[in-house]
Formats: C-alpha cells, structure tokens, sequence
C-alpha cells in the first residue's frame, strides 16, 4: 500500500489564502504534485430589502471565516445617563465578509455604500457582544479593534455597528465609551521549520497559481500536537538591530490624534522649598479661614459672617447683612457706608460689630477686615428689613408658577419663610415688581412693534406686516393721538410651506389677550400632512366681531394670492361636530 504525504501551504493573494496541495509517492520513487486552487470567498454583498440572510448566519457554532455586519445609521444618540437610545435609525446589513481580511477599509467601503464621508464628526462605534449601547460601545478607530471585532466573529456570525453623525458620544456621553477587553498578541498560523531545505518549484494551473512552501512544512490545524516545530510570531519578532527604528522614525511631538504633547517644565528646587508648602496643620487652617468667598447663591438665604470673607462688591454685602438681620431677628445698623467701606453695629450695648471694605489689591472684592459675631441684645422684629425688593427676588419662582397669586396667599408665604409679614402695601409693590419683571414693560413693548414690522419686512423679504391706528381724543391734554386698532402678520416660510405642502383646509380662532390693555387675537391656521397644526397669519383687534373678521379674511386672501374659493374650505370654532 503506498504511502502518501500531504504538505500544505499557504499564500496570500490580494487578501485571500489560497491553498496548495502537493502529493509525493514514495513507491515508485517519482515525485507527483496535484496543485489544488482553492476558490475565493464570496465577495462582499449589500443585502437588499427583505432578502434572506446567508445560511451561516443561523449556524453560528460552524467552523466558519464569514460573518454579517449590520450598520445602524441615519439616526442620532439622544439621551442622559442610562436612557441613552439610537432614534429615527435605518438599518443595512453587509454579508460574506471575511474574518481574515477584515480591516477598517472595509467599514469606508460601507460608509461608501451608504453615501456617508468622513468629515471629523461622523464616528462608527461597535457594540460588543450580550452588551446594550448604554454599556458596551466601543470606538472603532485602530487596528485593535478591528482584531478584537474579527476574533468575535468566530461565535458570533452579525455584528452590529452604529454610526454617529454628530460626533454626540464623544462630546457629551464620554461615559457611555469603553475601550474594550485586553487584545491577545495575533500569532501566524505559518510553521518555520527548524531544518530548511531546498524549496520545491512552482507550480501554475489555469485557474491560479499557488507557489508551493518548502518540505517538511505540515498543516496548520497540527500545531498543537507536532513537537517537531515551533511558532512563528510574524507580528513581534524582530531582527539584530531593531531595536532603535521607533526612536530613529517616530515623531514624539506629534500624538495619536495629531496633537503635541504638552512639554511639562519641571519646577524650581526653590519654589518647592517654600514654608508656606511644608507649614505645619494649623498654621494653615488658619491661612485658609483668612480668606474664603460668599456665595450668594447658597449662603444668601441664611448668611453667616467671618473675618476674610470676600464678597463681590459693597451691594452684595448689603444685601446679606439685610438677609441677615431678618433671619437672625436683630437690628443691624449701618454707621459707614459708602463705595469703599462698610461699618455695621447691632443695638446700643451689644457687642456684635463688622468691618469691612475694598481689597482691589489682593482679592478685587469687598473683604471683612473684622468681624465679632457674637449678641448681647434681645432679638427684635425688623420689619423694615423686609423690603419689597427682598421680596420680589425671594419669591419671584412663585409669581413664575402662578402668576394669579392672591395678596392672602403671598402673605402666607412671607409668613411661612420668615415668620413675621409685612403689611399690604409692601406686599402688594412687591407683587407688581415682579410681574413687571416676568411680563416687562407693555408700553414700552407697544413701542416697538413699528421697528418689528420694519424689521421683519427686511430681513424676512416676502413677510407681511401693517397695523392701523384710530385717532383718539385725550381730555386731559386735549389733544388728538394715535390709538393701536389692528395688527395683521404673517411669515414667509409659513406661507410657501402651507401653498406647496398643505391641503386648501384653513381653521379660524380667537382668544382673549389678558394683559393690561386687553384685545382679541386671531389666528389662520391649516393641516400639514401629519395631521398638525400648521399656523398662516396672526391678528390682533380691540373686539371680536363680524367686521374684524371680515378684515382679517380679506387679508389672509390678498396675502394667499387666493383668485378662485372654490376648492378652499374654512372652519370656524363655532362649527362643532356632532354625531
């Protein structure tokens, strides 16, 4: 029976291991070579909509180089914390891929695909296995990574690739990135022989041709078992001499990212050898307490003083002594009070005293100079303190919430914060401060809607804007003005987008304007095609009746270019319907 010998080799040609075959017979003495040309893999294909996925996809255990990579795409990661999702995502399945020669251009070959260019924003991210993306996204950016991808694709035949467009993980959810599991060095599958001989001819075939590796070579899948041969390790082994490439070619002041390094200056002995570095543990407690800043934001509700305290300028030390007089029940008086200094006393006979002033030179603030915080008064009830200005900045979030807040109600609240109330007059002035403050000024407001309508007829060309006054008899001065009537406008793009994209369908409103000086809104609003609300033109008028109507329809139809009524169709808010 004879024996034969299968020797095995490999070579890669443009990517892809070809496989020779070489027979010897060793009956006869000749030497016989079958040269075998393994065909290529498939090349990569773009899955289409609903087609079936290759058959290696459900056989995930098989022994198998191919696996499938679905890239997420045209959407955006939006999200805090553990909320982090992909919305509006599209989804693209790339097959046949090779474990062998993936690389990153096959992942600009899919952006390609896609119509996607590298601008510096747009980041294709990886999600590692039984991971969601709120915990296992890994930036694909090296060639670590792309190993690390393909040694996955061994158990796991989809991967599953996520493309941000706006660069949101790397600028706002760092948090969410990893880097990944530790990469095991990658180790040639080729054996070098420890005696080489002479290397066979090549042989060619019409099909391929394959160069034949040298005797004494054995298959691959034996490495484990054969002592007769050592691995090779083609990615880390480095020849006599070596040793200085990285430090002869590799520029050190250019980084990964293509950013120099920052040059750290090492200090001078002497500055280190400063006492005020090595002082000892009170000294410095003590160094810290001469200076510290008020923070109005958290100390003003219930100030405390200190001698060092810096505060921003002489107002704000005003403002927390005031805050501090109300809170602790005592009379605190100003005896200099000026841009430059400040002297505060408590009543005749009570030691409790503040002296504060301009620090320009080493703070740039107001600095407590000295301070004793001690009482020997009896606690009063300094209702003056309690200014209506205190109260419309303590309480302004409340006007904010409920802007009808009745004077019963606020004086509850004063009650409640500071157990004392001032009378109804102060709450009142307060009350108004602070709408004026959340509304504005109307008249002012009223002012400036001639230099709006300018305005917006020059930078929004194709707008619409006019108002019309009536003449007004004042009986005090006696003399005839100007009173607002009407006001008619419109947008441009609101407009064009309801004529190109919205149905001849217009809804009619009014409502009431509760402000100080009254008057009606109306409204044209039509349906987009998502069944929204889609607003045309606006109108303000003193009184909702027929002939304001009948104005504002006449506008809306010469600002619509509307000739022929027939196909519009218009629904006022009487009309109800009723099964």
């Amino acid at each position: 029976m004879e024996r034969h010998r299968l020797l095995f080799g490999y070579r890669v040609l443009s990517g892809f291991v070809g496989r020779a075959f070489e027979a010897e017979g060793e009956g006869n003495g000749d030497l016989e070579r079958v040269v075998a040309s393994v065909e290529d893999p498939p090349e990569m294909r773009h899955r289409q909509f609903k087609e079936d996925p290759p058959e290696y996809v459900f056989n995930s255990g098989e022994d198998s180089d191919l696996f499938t990579v679905e890239v997420v795409h045209n959407g955006f990661f939006c999200g805090l914390r553990e909320n982090l999702t992909y919305v509006s995502a599209s989804y693209d399945q790339f097959d046949y891929l090779t474990a062998d020669t993936w690389s990153l251009r096959w992942i600009d070959e899919m952006l390609r695909i896609l119509g996607y260019v590298r601008d510096g924003k747009l980041h294709v991210y990886w999600c590692l296995l039984d991971k969601e993306i709120q915990e296992g996204l890994v930036l694909i950016e090296n060639e670590a990574n792309i190993r690390h991808m393909a040694k996955s694709s061994r158990t796991a035949k989809t991967l599953v690739l996520f493309v941000d467009h706006t660069n949101f993980l790397r600028q706002l959810r760092k948090d969410v990135l990893v880097t990944g599991p530790a990469l095991s060095p990658v180790m040639s599958s080729i054996k070098i022989p420890r005696e080489t001989t002479s290397a066979e001819p090549a042989a060619s075939s019409s099909s391929s041709i394959v160069q034949l590796v040298k005797k004494e070579v054995s298959y691959a899948c034996d490495s484990d078992t054969d002592s007769d041969f050592v691995m090779y390790d083609s990615d880390f082994d480095v020849e006599d001499g070596d040793d200085d490439l990285f430090s002869d070619n590799i520029d050190k002041s250019v980084s990964d990212h293509n950013e120099r390094e920052v040059c750290v200056q090492n200090e001078d002995e002497e500055a280190l050898e400063d006492d005020d570095l090595n002082m000892e543990e009170g000294r410095r407690v003590k160094l810290m307490k001469k200076l510290s800043a008020f923070n109005p934001e958290v100390d003003m509700d219930n100030p405390s003083f200190k001698r060092g305290m810096v505060f921003t300028d002489v107002a704000e030390l005003r403002k927390a002594l005031a805050a501090y007089s109300i809170r602790n029940r005592v009379h605190i008086k100003k005896t200099l009070n000026d841009r430059r200094r400040l002297n505060a006393n408590c009543a005749p006979g009570c030691c409790w005293m503040l002296r504060a002033s301009a620090d320009e030179k080493r703070t740039g603030g107001f600095t407590i100079k000295a301070y004793e915080g001690k009482h020997t008064c009896e606690g009063t009830w300094p209702l003056k303190a309690i200014s209506s200005k205190i109260l419309t900045e303590k309480f302004m979030h409340e006007f904010r919430d409920n802007q009808k807040l009745g004077l019963q109600s606020f004086a509850a609240k004063v009650l409640r914060e500071f157990k004392m109330c001032p009378n109804r007059f102060k709450l009142s002035r307060a009350r108004k401060a602070a709408l004026l403050n959340i509304h504005g000024d109307e008249e002012s407001q009223f002012r400036l809607l001639l230099d709006y309508g300018q305005e917006l007829r020059r930078s929004n060309p194709g707008s619409k804007f006019f108002l019309t006054t009536n003449s007004v008899h004042d009986p005090i001065t006696r003399e005839h003005k100007q009173h607002l009537a009407t006001v008619y406008w419109s947008y441009d793009a609101c407009k064009r987008g309801f004529l190109a994209g919205c149905r001849p369908f217009t809804c009619l409103d009014g409502c009431h304007i509760k402000t100080r000086y009254k008057g009606q809104l109306l409204t044209a609003v039509g349906v987009d095609p998502n069944d929204c609300i889609y607003p045309i033109a606006f109108g303000l008028v003193e009184v909702e009746c027929t002939s304001s109507w009948e104005w504002f329809l006449s506008n809306l139809k010469d600002d619509l270019n509307i000739t022929n009524t027939s196909p519009w169709t218009i629904m006022s808010d009487k009309q109800k319907v009723t099964s």
